[in-house]
Order: structure tokens, then C-alpha cells, then sequence
């Protein structure tokens, strides 16, 4: 049977995507469907029919799936932000440990049922609402009014929000008094499409612990010198805003606030200039025992909930003496190094981001960590080969979503460690590394799943190889 664009169709959704998008199959076709849950039968129409697959959104629900719950958030189904609020979340939960174990048995080449022994089980929240310390929002103008929101799915077009259930509380306080000062102050908001207009994007940032906040106001201005002052007194009316608001919830601390000179037509958040408009520009919080200081652009885990969960089950799959010597590949600022520190003789944490390095050895700094040591350069271009090689016994990696070069596995399996500790924020990428690992003496030794991401796909995974 030959399908159309806009036609409408019954499906019975059977699987989920690890975009979150519904799976139907009907006439051997294959149907990727939004705002539709494993479960459901629903009424949709077709979007997009492609060679392989057919998009579709649902329009009705004709039966709903036993697994279906009623979102509290009013613009669920069109913020690109979180795609599973409708799915009850202990079947979220169970949809991501599937797709692990199905990823690392397709593209790994693992056998399941060895998988299964190994699964170390997933770790979830109690509560999944209001985990994010970080929220990066951006503004337009909408029917001649200010607007903020994220982004819909694979768009900029922005979904407008009244608060979010993942960001932290007060977040949504701290958002709507940006805009009633942008009114305010008369600062135009940046047209994408034109790349004309002032105010961009916010960055609000808050410690879990510390309850310190910091804001980075991104913005389109050649002329920001000359307009320092007014910014200064823009930002000034929102700390007093914030701290008048009479609905407060948590007590949180407006400590700092930066403005990024981001001038360019991109899609890239930060610029490269940046004025700190009040306090030093970094705010504090702490992972267990240990302090951070974190900048606008330092990379700091965004659930300040399950972090520490997360880096216990490094410290647990190193199992530590007190006698290794460990790298730390990925190490961003310095939290897994730091944290894994005091368990260890020596950590050396390597990072590509100059300033993250500047950062981890503030970081180190402050919480007198003297066996913690950082440098700055690519891991493949210049260490592998050369001095690393053959000299630490256990080596953790947290690398991006693309996972690990081939260079990168060549020079960690020439080190010959006992121990490699992945963290993955990807099942395919750590799957295929696994695979490359397997024929250089490492095999999988048991892995678990952190969700730091409730209501969506996205899944992080600690996978223990041991060398044999």
C-alpha cells in the first residue's frame, strides 16, 4: 500500500525510538510517530514519508496505553525538552534499560543473555521533577510581545512556557522577571533570521548545595561598552525582582551575573567575550565533601541529584586500595578526578578545553588536593605514544556523546590498565567502543545506568572493563 503526506491512518504503537517517538509497523511499513506512547492506538496523520521510514504525529487517542499518565506540564507535547512525560515513569525506566542491553547486543556484538548477568541495574530518582541546575532559554518576540521557551523538536521555533518541572525551583521566578525587565529597560530581543536585535538567550545556573545562582545574559551588541551602565542597572532590577518576590521556594542565592558578547549568526551559544556584571563570576557547590567553582561555560553534570550517584559507582567499580595510578580522559573541571582523589596515589585529568583545565586546577587548588595534576592538549594527537603509555593502572573516560577515536582505544589499550571505568552518555557510541576494546585484551565486566535525564530517551551508563 502506498502512503501520502497528510493522510490520515489508525496505528497501534509497539516500541519507542530513542528520540522518544512512537513505533508502528502496518503493510511491512514502518511508522516513527509523535506524541504517541508504547501502548497506545491512536488516529494520526503522516508528516513526512521517507524511503525507509514515515513520520506521523498522532492526532487522537482512540485507546490509551495502561502505561499512560496525565502530564502536568501544559506544552509537553510540542517542547522539544522532555518526550516521555506521558509514559509512567518506572516504564521509562524499563524502556531504557531495554535499549542498553539491545544496543550493546546489536552494534557490541554482546550476547544477551551475558548482558543481562551483567546488568548492574539502573539508578533513578525518587522524584523526577526539578533536577536541572542548569537552564539555557532563549527569548523572541512573538505577536509583539516577549517570549521565552525552548526550542520544539528539531526546530527554532520557540514553545513558550510558563515554568518547566525539570528546571530547579525559582527558575521560572527568575525568568519571567528577565522579561518584564527587558519590557522595562527597552532592550530588543535578537531576530534569528534577521540577526538583528539585542537580547539573545539567558544561562541561569545553580548550585545544589550552595543554593548560589549565577545568570549570564547572552547578547548581540557591538556597543556593549557603551551600554555597560544600563546593563548594569538591568541586571541590578532583576536581583531586587528576585529577592522581593513573594513566592519564593528554595532560598536561592543570585550571587553572579555575567554578559556574553555573542555577535555572530550562529547557533552557538557562547561568544567570546565576557563582563562580569556582579560578584566574581563563578559560583560554588559541592559533590560529596569536594568544592567547585563553576564558570557560565564549565561543564558540570545537569541533574544535581543523581551527580553523586553516578560518581560513588566510579569510585565503587574502581575499588580503589589507595595505591593506583589513574587518568582521567574527558575530565572537564575536574569533578570525576577530584572526587576520585583522596581513593588513589595519583590522578592526572586531561581535557582539550584550556579553560576547563584552568578550572580543575583552581578546583584542586581549593580543596588542597595535592596528588590531583591536569594538562590541557588533545588525548590522541598529543599523548598517545608517548609518555603515558605503560604507566597507570585504571583509566576512567567521559567522553562526548561521539565516543571515543579509534586512536584514542589504540593509545588506552597500549597503557595495558587493569581497569577502564566508561561513562557514556550514548548506548551506540559505547557499544561500538566496547567492541573495538574486545579485540585488544578488554572485556565488559558489568555496567549500570544512571537517569539523569527523567522524560526523555537520553541514559548514562557506567561500564567496568577489565583486561584479561
Amino acid at each position: 500500500m502506498a502512503f501520502s503526506k497528510n493522510q490520515k491512518i489508525e496505528l497501534e504503537i509497539i516500541d519507542i525510538t530513542k528520540e522518544g517517538l512512537g513505533i508502528a509497523k502496518q503493510d511491512s511499513q514502518v511508522f516513527f510517530v509523535k506524541d504517541a506512547i508504547v501502548g497506545d492506538k491512536v488516529n494520526a496523520v503522516i508528516t513526512r514519508v521517507n524511503s525507509s521510514v514515515i513520520y506521523a504525529k498522532a492526532l487522537e487517542i482512540i485507546k490509551k496505553s495502561k502505561d499512560r499518565v496525565e502530564s502536568k506540564c501544559k506544552v509537553a507535547n510540542s517542547c522539544g525538552g522532555c518526550q516521555l512525560l506521558n509514559l509512567d515513569y518506572k516504564k521509562q525506566l524499563e524502556l531504557k534499560k531495554n535499549s542498553v542491553i539491545n544496543t550493546l547486543n546489536k552494534i557490541g556484538k554482546i550476547d544477551l543473555e551475558f548482558l543481562r548477568q551483567r546488568y548492574d541495574g539502573i539508578l533513578s530518582m525518587e522524584t523526577p521533577h526539578r533536577f536541572r541546575n542548569k537552564m539555557q532559554v532563549p527569548f523572541a518576540i512573538r505577536n509583539d510581545k516577549v517570549i521565552y521557551g525552548f526550542y520544539a523538536g528539531r526546530t527554532h521555533h520557540i514553545v513558550e512556557f510558563d515554568y518547566c518541572l525539570a528546571g530547579f525551583k525559582d527558575s521560572d521566578i527568575i525568568l519571567n522577571i528577565i522579561r518584564d525587565a527587558i519590557i522595562r529597560f527597552n532592550i530588543s530581543v535578537y531576530d534569528e533570521n534577521k540577526n538583528e536585535g539585542v537580547f539573545r538567550e539567558v544561562l541561569i545556573r545553580c548550585g545544589n548545595v550552595s543554593k548560589e545562582v549565577s545568570l549570564t545574559y547572552i547578547i548581540n551588541d557591538n556597543n556593549y561598552k557603551k551600554n555597560l551602565d544600563k546593563y548594569k542597572v538591568f541586571d541590578e532590577y532583576v536581583v531586587d525582582r528576585f529577592y522581593k518576590y513573594e513566592g519564593l521556594q528554595d532560598s536561592y542565592n543570585i550571587l553572579t551575573s555575567t554578559l556574553n558578547i555573542n555577535t555572530s549568526n550562529t547557533n552557538v551559544l557562547f561568544g567570546n567575550k565576557n563582563v562580569i556584571l556582579r560578584g566574581s563570576g563563578c559560583i560554588e557547590d559541592y559533590i560529596g565533601d569536594i568544592k567547585y567553582h563553576i564558570s557560565p561555560e564549565s561543564f558540570y553534570q545537569v541533574n544535581m541529584y543523581m551527580t553523586k550517584l553516578l560518581y560513588d559507582r566510579v569510585l565503587d567499580y574502581g575499588n580503589f586500595s589507595g595505591s593506583e595510578k589513574v587518568i582521567d580522559l574527558y575530565c572537564g573541571i575536574g569533578t570525576i578526578s577530584l572526587y576520585v582523589a583522596k581513593y588513589v596515589k595519583s590522578i592526572l585529568g586531561i581535557e582539550i578545553v584550556e579553560k576547563a583545565i584552568e578550572n580543575a586546577e583552581e578546583n584542586a587548588k581549593i580543596n588542597n588536593i595535592k596528588n590531583a595534576d591536569f594538562a590541557c592538549g588533545d588525548i590522541s594527537e598529543r599523548y598517545c605514544g608517548n609518555e603515558l603509555v605503560d604507566s597507570y593502572d585504571v583509566v576512567i573516560v567521559d567522553p562526548p556523546r561521539k565516543g571515543l577515536d579509534e586512536k584514542v582505544i589504540n593509545c588506552i589499550a597500549s597503557m595495558k590498565p587493569k581497569k577502564i571505568i566508561y561513562v557514556s552518555c550514548d548506548p551506540a557510541t559505547l557499544a561500538r567502543d566496547i567492541k573495538s576494546f574486545s579485540s585488544k585484551q578488554y572485556s565488559l565486566d558489568k555496567f549500570v545506568n544512571v537517569d539523569m535525564f527523567p522524560h526523555t530517551m537520553h541514559i548514562e551508563t557506567v561500564a567496568l572493563l577489565k583486561r584479561v
